[in-house]
């Protein structure tokens, strides 16, 4: 049996009608691995919730999206802070914390990384510009976003540096926000050339989550596949498998 893999999807609004959306590259990535993909939809926050959609899952993925709004990390919202989805900030939190408490496999991406940092009590910067030694590849334009943008250092002796077999990478970057303090329980696994922190990790069966798109790159960067691999791998080691 597959591991059952369930992805956080997001909302896209068309003018007339909200929809639920993901971008097709993370499901197929999850095949690819081994996986069983199932998008979940946003609900309300309510744990129960929470609880009954890791009920239905084996591993979690956290996607690429909008800010997080910044009261979940005691800030208010700045100039440049981007596009918000609080419905789907509360229920994203709420899905770390239900994770976290039965140490269930949780893999993030991007938006996922910080969600993960905040839920469990970091905090970021709202945007790029509020940290001054920062440089702006991190925020590729469109037209550029399955490229790789610069280059990141595999702290060695990390997890990550294990499934990946490398020091360094040259990798995408689309985010405009930052990790600013570590949340406790998280230890930095990849650095960029200005020292933003580009992954995380965390004890237990898998917790792990990086600030690129290894979705985008798989095609090309057939080595990017091994972060779904190891998400499927430790859901395996589910009890229900």
């Amino acid at each position: 049996m597959r591991p059952r893999i369930g992805i956080t999807s997001w909302h896209h609004w068309d003018g007339d009608e909200r929809w639920e959306a993901i971008l097709e590259g993370y499901p197929r990535a999850v095949l690819e691995a081994g996986g069983l993909p199932l998008i979940l939809p946003i609900t309300n926050a309510e744990p129960v919730l929470a609880e009954a959609c890791l009920d239905a899952i084996d591993g979690l993925l956290l996607t690429g999206g909008a800010d997080i709004h910044p009261s979940f990390y005691g800030q208010i919202v700045l100039e440049q802070c981007g596009e918000i989805d609080e419905e789907r900030d509360r229920f994203e939190v709420e899905l770390v914390h239900a994770a976290r408490s039965r140490d269930l496999p949780l893999l993030g991406i991007c938006r996922g990384l910080q969600v993960l940092n905040v839920a469990m009590g970091g905090s970021l910067y709202q945007d790029l510009s509020y940290r001054q030694e920062t440089d702006p590849t991190h925020q590729s334009p469109r037209e550029r976003r399955g490229e790789p943008a610069h280059q990141v250092t595999i702290i060695e002796g990390s997890r990550l540096a294990g499934m990946l077999g490398v020091q360094e990478l040259h990798v995408t970057s689309t985010h405009h926000q930052i990790i600013r303090e570590l949340a406790p329980g998280l230890t930095v696994n990849a650095v960029a050339p200005d020292g933003v922190v580009e992954g995380v990790e965390g004890v237990g069966r898998f917790l792990l989550a990086v600030h690129w798109h290894p979705e985008r790159m798989v095609a090309r960067h057939p080595e990017q596949l091994a972060l779904f691999r190891a998400l499927v791998e430790a859901a395996g080691t589910s009890p229900r498998h």
